[in-house]
């Protein structure tokens, strides 16, 4: 379920909810079915019994014209048992309704009528035990086979509709889902081309007027003032920096928006409870992902500003960051093996920073790596060596692969925004280490952070 979209996981719950209605709805109409049919059947009966208990005293052939139970295919029989349960009427041996203890007693004048099912010749059959007069009672029994069979006819008819209610139901979900997603989906177009094309002219076309519209109407906002301020400040990189920076953090209003209307949707009536939290835990990680985007995209113009405050290193074990982060990396990546050789090494450095670096490269090795992939992590000699088994990069790619929002084409297909090694290489330039890759197709990739052994004060970075 976690590998499906939002816009297949709603489907699916639409379906699912439409499957569970339909199948309570069949399950309810087969029920009262079966209870109308027998209460037909027993109503029936119980007719019968009225009329020969009403005309017996006058016509005691009554009984022999409703039938001996010779023909078990007839409708019904009808047998006469005195007290002592013998058969007063006209039948055949071994085509004998049965006679209870039950019987018996009401013939003698204690209980009262009662329904009973009954097996005769290997027929089920209802029959219904009344008293006829004193010393006796009539049994009238007809065959059930109707009802059974009427049962089944209902039953199949109910699982044909409900499986046609079910497919329906999924390319109406399907629908809804791609509709009701059309305003994210493009946002997401409009967030993945500015990346890949640096080009803000392109904006969203907004709809209606809900939450949705709103975001998509801050976003065009954002690119054109973005569009606005790269054109009119071109040449002036720090500007540039800076107005990402102002950018991104008006990136958090319609995010912050956002999560308030996720909080909302708990109280909403037409999904079930456990679509509703479904549904808001997606939502809510797709947030959180975007927050990362702009977390990124701060860090990045902000460590550029040459104004910004500088952060002081201090002496840190990056043997120890690493522990730390690896044990981040096997909760976040439960299904990646991480093998870790790490030999005591001290360096200077801002922890916060580095431990970004670090969980950025075993975040980009983990995410490569098959399901059952192993990420090999070194440290020794003040270097740190992150390597994988996942596809490889290109030759083509590996000059590019520090750019900002530079995806490789191995990359495309998988989460990211393309800013991850960016931020890496910027700690790297940071603190005066060199960070290298070297891959080949399909035999995996290999990050190295190399730190010099004459680092000083001039290490530092900007606050967030």
């Amino acid at each position: 379920m976690n590998r499906l979209g939002l816009r297949g996981r709603i489907a699916v719950f639409f379906v699912l909810a439409m499957a569970l209605a339909l199948a309570g709805m069949g399950g309810a109409a087969y029920v009262v079915v079966g209870h109308e049919l027998n209460s037909a059947l027993d109503l029936n009966l119980r007719r019968q019994s009225t009329r020969i208990v009403r005309q017996f005293p006058v016509e005691p052939s009554v009984a022999a014209m409703s039938g001996a139970c010779e023909y078990v295919a007839a409708p019904s029989c009808v047998q006469v048992v005195a007290a002592d349960g013998t058969i007063e009427s006209e039948h055949i041996p071994g085509f004998s309704l049965p006679i209870d203890t039950e019987t018996r007693l009401l013939a003698a004048g204690s209980g009262g009528p009662f329904f009973s099912d009954i097996t005769l010749d290997g027929h089920r059959m209802r029959m219904y035990t009344a008293p006829l007069r004193p010393g006796s009672v009539v049994q009238v029994a007809q065959r059930s086979e109707t009802v059974d069979t009427g049962l089944r006819r209902v039953g199949v008819a109910l699982v044909v509709a409900a499986i046609g209610g079910t497919l329906l139901a999924a390319a109406i979900g399907t629908l809804l889902a791609r509709r009701a997603l059309a305003p994210v989906s493009a946002l997401t177009l409009a967030a993945e081309r500015v990346a890949r094309t640096r080009d803000p002219h392109a904006h969203i076309t907004v709809t209606g007027n809900d939450e949705l519209a709103r975001l998509a109407t801050s976003v065009n906002t954002m690119l054109a003032e973005l569009d606005a301020a790269l054109t009119s400040e071109r040449d002036s990189r720090a500007a540039q920096q800076r107005l990402v920076a102002d950018a991104s953090h008006e990136l958090r209003t319609p995010l912050t928006a956002l999560r308030t209307n996720i909080d909302l949707l708990r109280r909403g009536t037409r999904l079930s409870p456990a679509q509703l939290t479904a549904t808001v835990a997606a939502l809510r990680v797709q947030s959180e992902e975007l927050s990362g985007l702009v977390t990124d995209v701060i860090d990045l113009a902000r460590a550029d500003d040459p104004a910004a405050q500088r952060e002081t290193p201090e002496d840190l074990r990056l043997d120890t960051l690493v522990t730390e982060r690896l044990e981040v990396a096997r909760r976040h990546w439960p299904a990646i093996t991480f093998s870790a050789e790490l030999t005591p090494t001290t360096i200077e450095g801002v922890p916060a920073r580095l431990a970004r670096a670090v969980t950025n490269l075993l975040d980009n090795a983990a995410k490569f790596s098959p399901s059952d992939g192993i990420v090999r992590v070194t440290v020794r000699d003040r270097r740190l060596t992150v390597g994988d088994d996942g596809p490889g990069i290109a030759a083509a790619d590996v000059p590019h692969v520090f750019d900002r929002f530079y995806r490789a084409g191995t990359a495309r297909a998988t989460p990211g925004h393309g800013l991850g090694l960016a931020i890496v290489a910027q700690v790297a330039k940071a603190h005066r280490a060199e960070i290298t890759v070297e891959s080949e197709p399909g035999r995996g990739a290999e990050f190295t952070l190399a730190f010099p052994s004459d680092q000083d004060d001039s290490i530092g970075w900007s606050p967030e």
